[in-house]
């Protein structure tokens, strides 16, 4: 049901529906992003869309002593608020990559990289297909980018305006992505 404001109520006759919907988005469909939350008292569709959603990510080549519950969620953490492991990732099937779902802040800056033990991870997210990869940010691409990226020797130097794109930039090496 249509509640307005971009808003929308759906009811589920069978609790498997319920949970696969709850536990296996969000979703992309016809080029938009399509999340879903429970209902909750405070809900007030008169209110902007909140920026944090939850969605997938992934840690590509991730050590495999670093497969342990408490270490993958910590590690989720630094990106954050870890909502589930991958069942293959929790019962350490150990495939290509650690994946868990967190709550990321779509207004600010998606984080490219992090630092496990003085190494650099890289992190993708899953089901976000309008990221900017010059800037970090969801929402737009990079022919479309009005941010002014600083130099890496800037960002070194500590004159860049922006700490949250010059921490990406320096472990990330100039840019978000490929």
């Amino acid at each position: 049901m249509d509640i307005k404001n971009g808003y929308f109520l759906a009811k589920f006759q069978n609790s498997g529906d319920y949970d696969k919907i709850l536990s296996q988005g969000p979703w992309v469909i016809f080029g938009h992003y399509l999340t879903i939350q429970l209902w909750s008292i405070n809900f007030n569709p008169n209110l902007p869309y909140p920026n944090l959603v939850q969605t997938w990510i992934r840690f590509p080549g991730l050590s495999s002593h670093l497969y342990k519950r408490q270490i993958l969620m910590e590690i989720g953490g630094l990106i954050g608020k870890v909502t589930k492991l991958d069942f293959n990732t929790d019962s350490r099937a150990r495939g290509i990559y650690a994946r868990m779902a967190v709550f990321v802040d779509l207004g600010r800056p998606l984080i490219s990289k992090i630092l496990i033990n003085g190494c650099s991870q890289i992190l993708e997210y899953e089901n976000l297909p309008i990221v900017c990869f010059k800037c970090g940010c969801y929402g737009h691409t990079n022919e479309t980018c009005s941010v002014v990226v600083p130099s890496l020797e800037a960002v070194e130097k500590g004159e860049s305006p922006d700490s949250a794109i010059a921490a990406n930039m320096v472990t990330g090496g100039g840019e978000y992505g490929p």
